[in-house]
Parts: C-alpha cells; structure tokens; sequence
C-alpha cells in the first residue's frame, strides 16, 4: 500500500460538537433509528471515542450505520453504488494509484450536510478506505473534521514561548498503515525506528521511520487489550491494560514470559523503561480503594512494585486554569495514556487522550499543554529520541477517515 508523506489531520465527525455522555437507554438511541426508518432492525451498538455511539441496523434489506454524540445523528452509513460513470470514473483512478488491489465494497456517508463515496480497497488481508466526491473526484474529509475543544488557531495565540516543544508545528509527520489503525503505545527501536503495539493485536510492530513501512512483526499471544511498549538492552516488554507484562526477546522475537502484577488500579496505558531497566506503570484510572483524583504511576524493580509518583487530576485542573484561563471552561478530563521521561532534564512527561492533554512534571506538576485535535486524534504514545526530540502517537478513527500517525517535535533545548 502507498505510504503518505503528509498525514490527514482531524479529530471527530461534524464541527462543534462538544463531548457529552451519550444517551444511556436502548429507547433513547432506537427512536433516531426508527425515525429514520421505521421496523429497522438494529443489530449492533457499540461505543467509539470520544463518546460517539455507532448503532448498525436494516433497513429495507440494506446496511446503515448511524453515528449518534449527544443524542443527534452526526453521519450516516449506508450501502450504495454510483451512478456508472461515476463508478468508471473511481475504478480508473484505483488502477493507476492502487494497481493490484481488490474494490472490495462501496457506501454513500453523509455527514454535515454533505455526501461522499466511501470506496474500500482489499490486498493480502489489508483494508484500505478511500473518499470520493458524488462525482467520482478525490475527495479530503478534512473539511468535516473539527476540535471538539480547542483550535491551533485558539491555542497559537496564547502558546507561552517557553514551551519546549512546538506541538502546533511538528517537524516530521508519518502516516501509519491501516494494521496500526489503533496504535496505543511506542517506543525506540533504534535510531530511525519505533516499536509500536496496537489495541486488540498481541504483537509488536516495528516501524521504519526512513521507509514508512512495518519491517517486523514479533507475536507473542492472541488478542487482549495491549496499550504500552517498552525497550531496554535485549529484551521488550509490552503491557497489557489488566498490569499483566509480556517480555519478548528483542532479537529473535520469542516470548521470554509474562507476569501479571499486583496493582491497585483495574486500567494501565503507559509503559516506560528508565536507564537501569525498571519500568514506569501509569494508571488511567483512579485505583480501586483510594483517592479518586489520584492516578499513580508505578514502579516494577525486579520484583519489587512500589509507588513511583500520584499524579492529583485536580492539581491538572488548576494548573490548566492558571495557564489557558481562556479555554477553562471546568475542570479537565486527565487519564493517563502514555508516560516517558526526558532524557536530558529527567522530567515526567503524562499525555492524556481524555481531553488531548501534555502534563510535565519536574519536582512538582510543571506545565499543562492541550493539543489541538486537528493534528491528535486520540494521543496515546510517547517516545523521545536521544537527542530529546519527542515522538507523539496518536489512534486513528474506526471507519478510516482519520489515520493513526506519529509525529516528531524538535526539542528547543539542544
């Protein structure tokens, strides 16, 4: 498949929608479907990110899928074939750009007022989507992506110049392949390449930086929930979200063991390996018995588990209102997603996906930075190069509109 230089940027389907529960009771998200089409018979209903619930259903012997948030239909899905020379149109441009590949289906998506082809690609098992225009031209669904908090605009004019890194302007931007959709956690592999795992994939792919191609792919169990990777000398460790650890030799790839720990929080998504080879263990929750503004962050030794730091959710809240009184609108959603230290000044990076935020701690919570969701999806991996450049990975969208990607910000310190 065709690697993209540039990666397409967006965050949620239709613009201003703010992130709010979705409606709880089946009755509440099958009236919208009926209304549309009465005697649908649903089928599916799951949640997406973001609180976007996507609800599949029949009607009249054809697929549709709706998306609900806030209880309002953003997009629909359905089954649906272009006129012919449409259809002529879309076929002659696959052949020249997608030479090989087998249109596998085609559905009409409406969104925002707007309709568009959604046309996928198939090859080897890999699942490729691709939008045109009603009439068969290219089409970029980034004009339907939006914030759903805050805007590069909104956040250039109040960026303090301090900041170590540029995170509106990255340097490098890489667009991952379909099979690293729901990338959730990175790490250095060596100097031009990361490791990288996905959500439901027991495995670690590695990724070429320089070539923009998975070069390997080291499994080691079946499905699970996998959301961190770490490296150190010749081993690998990825972290399961339950705080089971799996532990992968980095040269032949073979799974060495695994080790569930004994932790008091129910959810882990960041997975760090410090200098001498302990790893750091960061909480998206609050642990069962305690606190519920705390998020700690453990520390695995050997054997030995122990508390490495308690992050306070509520101390995020103040620092984010001190620091960007114009966008505070409450206080902030912080769930830790991804967790890495500094390798030159030794401070404690914490990305939140809930809310797209970048936490930094020294001695104390230093700097609460929010993310555009233009350019970060759903942030859920940190990895910093030797020189201090810093690697940001972020999860695409399910139905292929916004790649996963990794993007690279130089460091202003070196």
């Amino acid at each position: 498949m065709p690697h993209l230089k540039h990666i397409i940027t967006g965050a949620v389907l239709l613009c201003g929608i703010a992130a709010a529960a979705q409606p709880a009771s089946e009755a509440a998200y099958a009236r919208l479907v009926h209304e549309r089409c009465p005697g649908a018979d649903i089928v599916k209903v799951q949640r997406a990110a973001f609180d976007l619930l996507e609800v599949d259903y029949f009607c009249q012997g054809k697929k549709v899928e709706l998306g609900i948030h806030d209880g309002k239909v953003v997009y629909e899905e359905r089954e649906g074939t272009p006129a012919p020379e449409v259809m002529d149109r879309i076929r002659k441009k696959l052949d020249k750009q997608y030479p090989g590949w087998l249109l596998d289906e085609t559905s009409l998506i409406t969104a925002n007022d707007s309709t568009f082809i959604k046309v996928e690609v198939v090859m080897d098992g890999v699942e490729h989507n691709l939008y045109y225009t009603t009439e068969g031209k290219k089409y970029d669904p980034r004009g339907l992506m939006a914030s759903d908090g805050w805007s590069a605009k909104d956040l250039a004019a109040m960026m303090p110049p301090d900041e170590p890194y540029d995170l509106l302007r990255p340097d490098s931007s890489w667009t991952l392949p379909a099979l690293l959709r729901e990338v959730s956690g990175i790490a250095m592999a060596g100097p031009h390449s990361v490791y990288c795992v996905q959500d439901e994939l027991g495995a670690v792919f590695e990724y070429d930086l320089q070539t923009d191609a998975i070069t390997r792919v080291l499994r080691f169990t079946d499905v699970g929930d996998f959301e961190g990777v770490a490296a150190h000398d010749d081993r690998i460790t990825v972290l399961r979200s339950d705080g089971k650890l799996f532990t992968l030799d980095r040269k032949s790839g073979a799974l060495i063991g695994d080790r569930q720990l004994s932790v008091p929080s129910l959810n882990y998504e960041g997975l760090f390996a410090l200098p001498d080879g302990s790893l750091l263990l960061a909480s998206k929750e609050a642990p069962v018995v305690g606190h519920g503004d705390l998020r700690p962050i453990h520390l695995v030794k050997g054997d030995a588990v122990s508390v490495y730091r308690e992050l306070n959710t509520s101390d995020v809240s103040a620092t984010f209102a001190k620091q960007w009184p114009a966008l505070a609108k409450g206080p902030v959603r912080f769930s830790p997603s991804a967790v890495a230290v500094h390798p030159h000044t030794g401070q404690l990076f914490v990305l939140s996906a809930d809310e797209r935020l970048l936490a930094i701690y020294g001695d104390s919570l230093e700097r609460v930075t929010p993310l555009p969701a233009a350019d970060f999806y759903k942030p859920e991996g940190l990895a910093f190069l030797p020189n201090g450049d810093l690697l940001i990975s972020s999860e695409g969208d399910k139905k292929g509109l916004v790649p996963a990607s990794i993007l690279r910000f130089k460091w202003k310190g070196r």
